[in-house]
């Protein structure tokens, strides 16, 4: 009888004990923002971008100076973060496909699908995987969506396209989204401030479990159109054009000048590039609001204490650099992407430092497994770097990879080292930079005979296998 008491005694430790351990875990508050590049105040991007919540943020956790999206498209990028694959995995290159509908990973068990087999409430509103409603929003991973809407609502059909280029641009699926604009329409109105306001009902709450809560904001994406407030923040005859030369091009192969694309010529051939920099910096200064309504809801919540906050973008985006105006590229403005952690002070949380390691989105998956205790997973392609969020300078000697394969062409790649941003491309083409004294990405060094060590050792790094377009029937 006494050995029976003890058994049960100690079997009732470890029911309790595991259900304090699960109690105890920290919550988690995950962050989109869709097509936000280094347009930030803390990165610097732009001298006239205002993001005082985004700012905030970074400098009550860690800033990653040098992360990098595993796709510059918005699916393959989102796909990446959210399973913990890459594209050269998964096949998913493109927005059209659905790895749901893959008969290889159709099972995969996603980022919140984790946590909740571990004891976690998920909930998400908005764009995090590639829509905010349908199959898209992969309803499977989690327990429920508070919001299915995003972005802005339109503006009237006469006052759409006042740039009076849409018949211009030959890309279809750019001459309808590049747009822009103030709309009439308060803030609270939109359906991204009421994403952002349902995230911030829901911390609001009382959970009996510790939660994975994901809030997706849509604005900067395309088109950029915001209430007049965000507009009225950068008057148009203040607006500063970034940095360009003219003979960008010259230097780089015949692949990458194709991605550079003729809609950006066409948008500074008719005097307009300023409009549309005036329309992205208001869409960021938006999106900024929407994120800080979430940010003050967790900062009076029962959880301040005890939740993990993480901050991205899916990818960056180009506004003329380059000579390129949209996504779907491999230099730097489009593949750099703002990301923020910030960890409670109990578990070691450092406030305003900024991390150089070059990281990969890839990688959050794995990372909050480690950050919130859960057991770790085999088969990811991601690697943890949850020890540089504690320790931010800490040896990495890992560089981040980045593919892109637009319209079922063959697959291009670039490498971003600590010091050296590499791209091969499908035919062979080959461009590096080096960061430190190039930035701008303006002198392609491939050719030189000089840099072929770093070349070789970059091309390591780069995928054995690329997976097949995977395309639906």
């Amino acid at each position: 009888m006494r050995k029976l008491s003890i058994v049960l005694l100690v079997m009732f430790c470890c029911v309790t004990g595991f259900a304090q351990q699960k109690k105890d875990r920290p919550n988690v508050l995950f962050l989109a923002v869709d097509d936000l590049n280094d347009w930030i105040g803390v990165l610097g991007g732009h001298a006239q971008a205002k993001t005082p919540n985004l700012d905030r943020l970074a400098n009550s956790g860690i800033l990653f100076d040098a992360a990098y999206c595993a796709a510059p498209l918005c699916h393959p990028s989102r796909t990446a973060i959210m399973t913990g694959m890459r594209s050269s995995t998964t096949g998913i290159y493109g927005n059209k496909t659905w790895f749901r509908e893959h008969p290889d990973f159709d099972d995969l068990v996603t980022l919140p699908q984790y946590f909740r087999k571990y004891g976690y409430k998920a909930w998400t509103g908005g764009k995090i995987f590639h829509q905010a409603f349908g199959k898209f929003s992969d309803p499977a991973s989690w327990d429920g969506q508070y919001s299915k809407s995003s972005g802005t609502q339109t503006p009237p059909a006469e006052q759409r396209y006042r740039h009076g280029l849409r018949d211009r641009f030959e890309n279809k699926i750019l001459a309808r989204l590049i747009d822009w604009g103030p709309i009439d329409l308060p803030k609270e109105e939109t359906q991204d401030w009421k994403t952002a306001a349902g995230a911030a009902n829901f911390l609001g709450q009382k959970h009996d479990k510790p939660f994975f809560l994901a809030c997706g904001i849509y604005r900067p994406h395309l088109p950029w159109y915001a209430p007049q407030e965000f507009f009225d923040m950068h008057p148009l005859d203040d607006i500063e054009e970034p940095p360009l030369l003219e003979s960008d091009l010259e230097d780089i192969p015949a692949r990458g000048k194709v991605m550079a694309g003729v809609e950006f010529d066409i948008i500074r051939k008719a005097g307009k590039w300023k409009e549309g920099i005036q329309g992205y910096l208001a869409s960021t200064s938006f999106a900024d609001a929407c994120i800080g309504q979430v940010l003050e809801a967790l900062e009076n919540s029962e959880y301040k204490d005890n939740t993990i906050v993480v901050l991205w973008g899916d990818h960056g985006y180009h506004i003329g650099e380059k000579h390129h105006w949209a996504k779907s590229a491999l230099w730097q403005q489009t593949t750099r992407t703002p990301l923020m952690v910030k960890i409670p002070e109990a578990m070691k949380g450092r406030q305003g430092e900024i991390c150089k390691r070059p990281v990969s989105l890839v990688d959050l998956y794995p990372t909050l497994i480690e950050l919130c205790g859960l057991p770790e997973r085999d088969g990811l392609d991601g690697r943890s770097f949850a020890k540089l969020v504690h320790v931010p300078d800490s040896p990495w000697p890992y560089p981040a990879v980045i593919t892109h394969s637009p319209f079922w062409h063959g697959v291009n790649h670039a490498v971003r080292s600590d010091r050296y941003y590499y791209i091969r491309y499908r035919d062979g083409g080959e461009e590096l930079y080096d960061m430190v004294s190039d930035p701008n990405q303006w002198k392609n060094l491939a050719g030189d005979s000089g840099y072929s060590d770093q070349i070789e050792e970059l091309k390591k790094w780069l995928p054995k296998k690329n997976a097949p377009h995977y395309r639906q029937q």
